[in-house]
């Protein structure tokens, strides 16, 4: 799993408020991947460790052999035992109760992209099927189970909704510091908007620079700030640039940041722009909120559960509206400041202590 994108933050959250919990009546075991670099410390709960064999191509080991070779390796999990997946990834055959989480169903909405390639259409059909016969499954938003019930056919008492959280590795810095950060570091004066994320279709990399030209045309200092890996996908990124009209040199791309640098890049931001058209959750919105920084997006469902009225939320429908949202934030230093006032009071809402409760008490729920 990736170790810096959603799905490895989600694991890395939930095992550190697991070993903050640290059940007497809950024994754990990690399967760990011989074949990869060794994962970076952190808390954990006490546990004992399986390790495992895969090959480097993350989409070959999950999609096409983890559901024999897991087959195999939880042979010995009866009863009382229960296996959580925190991304497709179940075993063909088992024992124990099984507990899948679905961040997204972004394949399914846009195959031509997710599943272009025939084995891993084939696989995901495979692990979806699967999914099916899974005894629960964790959704982050009341938008992602919505879409599991539709989508998977999985019926909704099945579907148990547990928001994420922002782990508590990420201290945004005041917001002065933050803005010194972002000069030095990337050369970028004190007004910028900011996107974090990857570049893939759903993210909707045009619509981001479309709102960023709209605003940019009123505000000739502002600058775009991108984060985000500059791996495969950022070609997405790169073709978007040279079809709109954006500003190419008042945009400026970080490429990965760590931890510290990211808090600080949001605490600085004017706001972060979210054009994304799906999401499981809305991991960055929170992130921003969690730094005091409003958040202009779309509405689509799970990120107006995270956002709230902490943030303007246009119709992703209207191809102008996040452009016109942002121009508006960016002119009214009130409307900036009521947003950021209501930030800290619905950033408190989401909690990893408290996903890890309700994730812990369906485990017990699995394993009478």
């Amino acid at each position: 799993m990736s170790r810096t994108r959603g799905i490895g933050r989600y694991s890395r959250s939930l095992l550190a408020a697991f070993a903050r919990r640290a059940p007497p009546d809950v024994r754990w075991t990690l399967l760990r991947l011989a074949t990869f670099p060794p994962a970076e410390p952190q808390q954990l709960p006490p546990h004992d460790d399986i390790r495992v064999l895969r090959p480097r191509r993350p989409e070959l080991a999950m999609l096409a052999l983890d559901a024999a070779m897991l087959s195999v390796e939880l042979a010995g999990a009866g009863s009382g035992t229960v296996y959580h997946s925190v991304q497709l990834g179940l075993p063909a055959l088992r024992r124990a109760r099984a507990v899948l989480t679905v961040h997204d169903l972004a394949p399914l909405r846009w195959p031509g992209h997710y599943l272009r390639w025939p084995h891993v259409r084939i696989g995901h059909m495979w692990q979806y099927a699967l999914a099916q016969r899974a005894d629960a499954i964790v959704a982050p938003s009341e938008a992602t189970a919505a879409d599991v019930v539709e989508r998977l056919r999985i019926p909704r008492e099945r579907v148990r909704v547990i928001p994420e959280a922002v782990g508590e590795e990420f201290a945004p810095p005041p917001r002065a510091e933050a803005s010194r950060i972002a000069r030095e570091r990337f050369a970028v004066p004190a007004r910028y908007a900011l996107y974090v994320g990857q570049f893939d279709p759903r993210k909707n990399m045009d619509g981001l620079l479309a709102a960023f030209t709209r605003a940019a045309a009123d505000d000739p200092d502002l600058r775009l700030v991108i984060v985000g890996d500059l791996g495969k996908l950022a070609t997405h990124l790169y073709d978007a640039l040279g079809r709109t009209r954006a500003p190419r040199e008042r945009v400026v791309v970080t490429g990965f940041v760590d931890d510290a640098t990211l808090a600080a890049l949001y605490a600085g931001a004017e706001c972060l722009v979210h054009a994304a058209l799906l999401e499981g959750f809305g991991l960055t919105p929170l992130e921003a909120l969690h730094a005091g920084t409003p958040v202009v997006g779309y509405r689509t469902p799970a990120v107006q559960e995270v956002v709230g009225d902490a943030g303007l939320l246009v119709d992703p429908a209207d191809p102008a509206a996040l452009g016109e949202a942002l121009a508006s934030l960016l002119a009214s230093d009130t409307l900036a400041t009521d947003l950021r006032d209501r930030s800290a009071a619905r950033a408190a809402l989401f909690s990893w202590d408290r996903a890890a409760d309700e994730t812990l008490a369906l485990y017990r729920s699995l394993a009478r």
